[in-house]
């Protein structure tokens, strides 16, 4: 699939929102796709209104990239659909340099986006093992001229799945086509989740994911990137959800392409239903 492609599934989505579906009660509480960098299924309700936000501190020796900070907004358009507008630019610090300490600010694309409900689950015994899916489509606007040179556009296409084993335990997985560079061959993502929610106000999760990056014209053609991360959520309100969580670079194929070696990172954020 390429970026026309991506760009003809976006447009069509209205015609997908008039499809019929069953509707379902959606509890009056936050549903935070943060801290993990795997998302979940849910949708918001029609109407609902969300503001996602947090910093996060990455560093490996010698460099510390800060997010400044990751922020998204949703907005439940329907039953089963909600838009989405996401920002993170990077101050990143160089302290590796001879004799001086460099900050630069980088600007990143803004994310255009929508989650798309495909199926969410059934209490009925014989279907229960069908995870909940969603198809999360985004777009990313360039923010600044050398964007607009470098990368006009980046898109990408994930779904996203869930089973729920108990009350108090669930299993998230996604996988995802991302096309961050101009270059016909997209980078594909896959993430494992195990989350537990073992009262109303905590929570906590283990994830794995992993980066593969196609480079055609490298001698390295793939290279891939594998982390673990980890996380603690508390909800003081139904509507609010405090997080923190951290994680580390397990493994890297290729360095050079990929990034540093022993990168690590470490991050708090809040989710706060505002309707």
């Amino acid at each position: 699939m390429n970026r026309h492609s991506l760009i003809w599934i976006v447009c069509l989505l209205p015609v997908l929102m008039l499809l019929p579906f069953p509707a379902s009660a959606e509890e009056n509480s936050v549903q935070a796709d943060r801290p993990g960098l795997g998302t979940g299924p849910a949708v918001l309700g029609f109407g609902d209104i969300q503001w996602e936000t947090g910093f996060e501190e990455a560093f490996s020796p010698g460099i510390h990239l800060v997010a400044l900070p990751a922020t998204l907004f949703r907005f439940g358009l329907h039953e089963r659909v909600e838009l989405r507008m996401e920002y993170e630019g990077v101050l990143t610090v160089y302290d590796n340099l001879p004799g001086k300490r460099e900050v630069q600010y980088i600007p990143e694309h803004l994310l255009l986006g929508t989650k798309l409900m495909l199926w969410q689950g059934s209490t009925d015994k014989h279907l229960r093992w069908i995870p909940k899916t969603s198809m999360m489509l985004q777009l990313g606007i360039p923010t600044t001229k050398e964007l607009v040179d470098e990368r006009p556009v980046i898109g990408m296409i994930d779904l996203l799945f869930e089973n729920e084993v108990t009350d108090w335990f669930s299993v998230g997985y996604d996988v995802g086509a991302h096309w961050l560079e101009w270059k016909p061959e997209p980078d594909v993502f896959a993430s494992l989740s195990l989350n537990f929610q073992p009262t109303e106000q905590w929570g906590c999760f283990i994830e794995n994911f992993n980066y593969f990056e196609f480079h055609p014209s490298a001698a390295m053609n793939t290279v891939y990137n594998v982390f673990l991360d980890f996380g603690i959520t508390y909800s003081p309100h139904p509507r609010v959800q405090l997080d923190v969580n951290a994680g580390f670079n397990c493994y890297d194929s290729e360095p050079l392409l990929c990034g540093p070696k022993n990168f690590a990172f470490v991050g708090l954020g809040i989710a706060w239903k505002l309707r």
